[in-house]
């Protein structure tokens, strides 16, 4: 892990699963074979870290990571802009219930007070994302900056429980930002380099809000896996060519609030990658 490079971490981490992983029933009935704890980490001083054994369709990584931020339970932003990534979960009126985003924004704090008719219960909705910019301006060397969409209260209502369930963030003495990732369940065939694109570009976004530089990614996982008809495909994956970039994100926006951001206003370059691999979602 010396090198922090991302495509090296992330076929070390498919032949993994492929020579130690275990078979495993899930809940889509298709099996997965898993493995248990492990942890990535990327320098993002270094590069932008994208996985090059296939390509990343990392715009449409980023488009996802603007409508957590959005903090919305629908998929019409998504849709809107010609993504369906959700519409496997979501009702016939493109609800979600309070996935990711609806938690980052808006975390529902109870609380009873009393009025005229008597004793009732309200909340307050708490953007964590917002608290944490103010943390790290205010109180840098915190040790609670942290982002969760795992509400206990609320899973059964979510269309799918998140999967990476909370974000940390650790703002060094010397001005840089760190992150690390905490991920319960990683689709690694389909899923591991969108989330490490979209993390990557999330802690540029907090970096630039409170005008630090990004410095490491961190991933922790817990039940890293393969879905079983991925795993023909994957083997081939890992034995690709080696490909040697220098990728980075462009930034085309003075922009630094958190909120202020479309799609347009990123570009990576140099990234240089093997072809893309059509995997099957299993829902």
């Amino acid at each position: 892990m010396s090198n922090y490079d991302c495509d090296t971490q992330y076929r070390e981490l498919v032949k993994r699963i492929l020579t130690e992983g275990e078979e495993r029933k899930d809940r889509t009935g298709t099996g997965t074979r898993s493995v248990f704890g492990g942890h990535m980490k990327f320098d993002l001083r270094k590069r932008f870290p994208l996985v090059q054994c296939k390509e990343t369709r990392y715009k449409i990584a980023f488009l996802e990571m603007l409508w957590f931020l959005r903090g919305e339970d629908n998929t019409k932003y998504l849709n809107d802009n010609n993504c369906k990534l959700w519409d496997a979960w979501a009702d016939k009126e493109g609800k979600l219930g309070p996935v990711y985003g609806v938690n980052w924004r808006g975390w529902k704090s109870y609380y009873e007070v009393s009025g005229y008719h008597g004793d009732y219960v309200t909340y307050d909705n708490i953007d964590q994302v917002r608290e944490v910019i103010s943390g790290i301006k205010n109180n840098p060397n915190g040790r609670r900056h942290i982002v969760s969409a795992w509400n206990v209260g609320e899973l059964d209502e979510m269309a799918l429980p998140p999967c990476h369930w909370a974000h940390q963030l650790y703002a060094t003495n010397d001005g840089y930002l760190d992150m690390q990732v905490n991920q319960r369940s990683w689709d690694v065939g389909l899923g591991a380099s969108f989330n490490i694109a979209q993390y990557a570009l999330l802690l540029h976004l907090y970096a630039r809000a409170t005008y630090r530089k990004p410095r490491y990614l961190n991933f922790s996982y817990g039940d890293a896996h393969l879905y079983n008809d991925h795993i023909e495909k994957m083997k081939e994956v890992v034995e690709r060519e080696v490909c040697y970039d220098d990728a980075q994100i462009v930034f085309k926006t003075d922009n630094v609030d958190i909120d202020g951001y479309k799609p347009e206003d990123f570009e990576i370059v140099g990234y240089k990658y093997n072809p893309f691999v059509k995997l099957e979602v299993s829902v």
